[in-house]
């Protein structure tokens, strides 16, 4: 009779199994997300939370909830809380005041499901102090994992900008940017430090162009639109810019990453009269970068500037 070895499971693997599915439950979901300890500490967040309250993720991470609770709501919310962890019961919902970064509060509605294995609360979380249709439009035009906008986004709203442009007689650029080194590091740290690093990009963005100027597109692509440029010179001092600070390697988890941009510019009118046509040109050129040795920028080489400041 043959003896059936004993089995042990890889406790570590399961971990990293369950870590990962974590991550992408966090990464997917189109509410705010929230992974909340036993003793009421946020452990994770997704990036929704701070376009809805304000509160970025370094913020948010360790701080207690009650913290954010408005006064008049904690025994109630609280006492929700703690039914999960002593009653039979696997899930609830509870609505509760939640404190902002502007000091104002908002109405979230929290599911919550408490997990005795891992000893803590797994929830997600919808801001019922607007309206449905409202909340879906805003959803709508949001980038999941940045919270940048959307090729949806930039489809409806640069036809705008291109018609207030040609209004004042100024001009408009278009910037598609795709990373060099990005799959690099993905393939090497993992999809988490890829995301996490595709998510310091787009902060960096954002601080030499305004938000809404800025989409990803998906992946490793992002598109950059400078409104009432005067000329190419004006648009080639900020990318050289914005391009030093993509370089600019940054820690995630321990790890120093870095990558370089490649850059293609289309300015309208001169290269295109609709987005369509302007996109096109700025990828075009953007190649034109990746063929030439990669991390810089160039603009459509058949076209001159033409247009003055105001002209």
């Amino acid at each position: 009779m043959h003896e059936i070895p004993s089995f042990e499971p890889d406790l570590g693997m399961i971990e990293r199994m369950l870590q990962i599915e974590r991550y992408a439950w966090l990464s997917l979901t189109h509410d705010m997300g929230a992974v909340v300890s036993i003793d009421g500490r946020f452990e994770d967040v997704n990036t929704h939370w701070e376009a809805v309250t304000g509160h970025d993720e370094s913020v948010l991470l360790g701080s207690y909830l009650v913290e954010y609770m408005h006064f008049d709501d904690r025994e109630r919310a609280l006492a929700e809380l703690q039914s999960l962890i002593t009653a039979d019961v696997s899930t609830t919902s509870v609505i509760f005041r939640f404190q902002c970064n502007d000091g104002e509060y908002k109405r979230l509605s929290w599911n919550l499901m408490f997990s005795p294995e891992h000893e803590c609360f797994f929830s997600t979380v919808k801001d019922v102090s607007e309206s449905l249709m409202d909340k879906a439009i805003r959803y709508a035009y949001k980038d999941v994992l940045t919270g940048l906008g959307n090729r949806l986004f930039l489809m409806d709203t640069v036809p705008v900008w291109l018609d207030e442009t040609q209004q004042k007689g100024k001009q408009l650029a278009v910037c598609f940017l795709d990373l060099d080194g990005f799959k690099q590091v993905n393939d090497t740290y993992g999809h988490r430090v890829g995301d996490l690093l595709l998510k310091k990009v787009a902060e960096k963005l954002v601080r030499y162009v305004p938000e809404e100027c800025v989409v990803r597109l998906g992946g490793d692509e992002f598109v950059v639109v400078m409104r009432d440029v005067c000329s190419r010179e004006d648009v080639a001092e900020a990318l050289s810019r914005l391009i030093a600070n993509i370089n600019s390697p940054v820690l995630i988890e321990g790890q120093d990453c870095a990558v370089g941009v490649s850059v293609g510019v289309s300015i309208f009118p001169q290269d295109g009269g609709t987005l369509e046509e302007l996109v096109q040109v700025a990828d075009e050129a953007m190649y034109d970068v990746k063929r030439d040795g990669k991390n810089g920028f160039a603009f459509n080489p058949q076209t001159e500037d033409e247009a003055a400041c105001g002209s």
